[in-house]
């Protein structure tokens, strides 16, 4: 059984009309996912052919029609979607995926960075609040997902921007790290990608990540995309 890979990269919302526009598409092309996450994207940036599920439109800020905060991009088709995180929203979308691996309930996620809404967009949080309320919600959402007899047999991925890390140098305050690492410990997933990386991609039981890959962006975004490859384990 051949291996699928899955790759995320927050673009920096890189459009059609950006001078870093066609190297963007083309880093995308090399990382010839089948499986492929972009947060702070445009429709553009999207890979022809394929099946595409789309994060909801307001998080909150002002916006453009063809700019998402998140996508998830699949070679197969992607089923029973929904976006669950409505507070804070537009940063989530799930699907189950049919792939040659079998069954996938996929979670694509751009979680909150540090100042959200603090002094921008609503201007109504603390540091860290978003993206702690984001994760709580995902745990609770994982937690449902895991008790439902639709969602309960299929591995569990968890791919987009995560927002912190541990190491080389901590990223995100004690408490939000915290929260990530008891998510990932509950649901029973672990990091295929390397830890370093606020881009991560996160397997579950039943799948094993081989093969981790990092594309340094060259300044078309402030993020490194990443890739691995997941088999069944």
């Amino acid at each position: 059984m051949e291996p699928i890979r899955v790759a995320t990269w927050n673009v920096g919302w890189t459009s059609s009309g950006s001078r870093h526009f066609a190297k963007s598409r083309a880093l995308i092309e090399e990382t010839r996912a089948d499986l492929l996450v972009l947060t702070e994207t445009t429709l553009s940036m999207v890979p022809a052919g394929g099946y595409l599920v789309k994060g909801g439109p307001d998080w909150g800020y002002e916006t453009t029609p063809e700019r998402r905060k998140v996508m998830l991009w699949s070679r197969w088709p992607a089923t029973d979607v929904s976006n669950e995180i409505v507070e804070p929203g537009g940063r989530h979308v799930c699907a189950t995926v049919e792939s040659p691996i079998g069954g996938l309930r996929f979670h694509a996620v751009c979680v909150p960075w540090s100042q959200a809404h603090v002094s921008g967009g609503r201007e109504n949080r603390r540091v860290w609040e978003d993206h702690h309320g984001f994760l709580v919600e995902l745990r609770e959402l994982l937690r449902r997902e895991a008790a439902e007899s639709r969602t309960s047999g299929l591995p569990l991925i968890v791919a987009g921007d995560i927002n912190q890390r541990e190491q080389p140098k901590p990223y995100g305050s004690h408490k939000v790290r915290k929260l990530w690492a008891e998510t990932l410990e509950e649901a029973r997933i672990s990091l295929g990608t390397d830890p370093e990386m606020i881009d991560q991609i996160a397997v579950g039981h039943g799948l094993a990540a081989s093969d981790s890959r990092i594309y340094p962006p060259e300044k078309m975004s402030d993020h490194h995309a990443v890739s691995c490859l997941v088999t069944p384990a």
